[in-house]
C-alpha cells in the first residue's frame, strides 16, 4: 500500500446519520462502553503504580477488587458487537466501525490486565516486607514519569475513539519515541539496582511492573491504529511510523 492510498474522509461522527436511528443508538452504546472501560483503565493504572511506589497494600487490593469491572464491561461490549452484527448485518464502513470497536475493546481489556499485574507485584513485594521502601527516590521518579506518559497516551487514545480523531491518533504515534525513552531510563536504573542492595527477585518484580506499564502505552498505540482504520479505511498497523505521520500531517491532520 502506498501513501497515495490514504484519502481524507469527510469530517464528522462516522457512527451517526443512519436511516435507522436505532442503529446509531446501538453504535453509540458500544462506544460508550469502551469509553467507560478506558476511564477505568487509567484509574487502575494510576492506582496500581501509586500502590507500588507508596507500598500501599490496601490500594493494591482495591485495584484487584475493581479489575473484574473492566472484564464485565468487555463482555458487555462483545454482546453489543454480536447484537449489532446479528440485527444489522453491517457492510462497508459500518462493518469497519463495528470490527474496529471490537478490537479496541479487546485492547482496553488487556491494558486493564496489565494494571492488575502491577498491583499483584506491588502486593507481593509488600507482603514480603519489601514494599514502597524498596524504591529509592530515582526509581520512584522514574516509575512516576513512565506512569504519567503511559496514562497520557492512553487517555488520548480513548478520547480519539470518541470521535475517531486522526489528529489525536497521530499525536499518540509521535509520543511513542518518548515512551521508549522513558521506559529505557527506568530499565537502566533497574539494571543498576542490584548493586543497591536489591536481590534478583525484587528487581525482577520491578522489571515486570515496568514492562506492564510500557505495554499499556503500546495498547494505546494499537487503539490509535484502529481509530485511523475507521476514519480513513486504511490498515496502518505495519506502516513505517515516521512516513505515516509525515504523510498524514502533510494532508492536514
Amino acid at each position: 500500500m502506498n501513501d497515495t492510498a490514504i484519502d481524507r474522509r469527510t469530517s464528522g461522527d462516522l457512527t451517526t446519520g443512519h436511516t435507522v436511528r436505532r442503529y446509531d443508538q446501538e453504535l453509540a452504546k458500544l462506544r460508550s462502553i469502551i469509553l467507560q472501560m478506558g476511564e477505568r483503565v487509567i484509574d487502575q493504572t494510576q492506582a496500581a503504580v501509586a500502590a507500588l511506589i507508596e507500598g500501599d497494600e490496601i490500594q493494591a487490593y482495591r485495584v484487584l477488587d475493581r479489575e473484574p469491572l473492566i472484564d464485565y464491561l468487555s463482555l458487555d461490549a462483545d454482546e453489543e458487537v454480536f447484537g449489532v452484527i446479528a440485527r444489522r448485518q453491517p457492510t462497508a464502513v459500518d462493518l469497519r466501525i463495528v470490527l474496529a470497536l471490537c478490537k479496541i475493546a479487546a485492547e482496553v481489556e488487556r491494558a486493564g490486565d496489565k494494571a492488575a499485574r502491577i498491583a499483584h507485584q506491588a502486593l507481593e513485594l509488600q507482603q514480603q516486607g519489601q514494599g514502597g521502601e524498596l524504591l529509592v527516590e530515582p526509581l520512584r521518579l522514574a516509575f512516576q514519569r513512565l506512569d504519567d506518559k503511559v496514562c497520557c497516551m492512553f487517555e488520548r487514545s480513548v478520547q480519539a475513539v470518541a470521535t475517531f480523531d486522526v489528529t489525536q491518533s497521530l499525536g499518540i504515534f509521535e509520543d511513542e519515541s518518548r515512551l521508549q525513552e522513558v521506559a529505557r531510563d527506568l530499565s537502566d536504573l533497574l539494571n543498576e539496582s542490584e548493586t543497591d542492595g536489591m536481590v534478583p527477585r525484587q528487581t525482577l518484580a520491578l522489571f515486570q511492573c515496568a514492562q506492564a506499564l510500557k505495554h499499556i502505552g503500546n495498547h494505546a498505540s494499537s487503539i490509535a491504529e484502529q481509530v485511523i482504520y475507521v476514519a480513513l479505511g486504511q490498515d496502518v498497523r505495519y506502516r513505517n511510523r515516521e512516513i505515516l505521520i509525515e504523510t498524514l500531517r502533510h494532508r492536514g491532520y
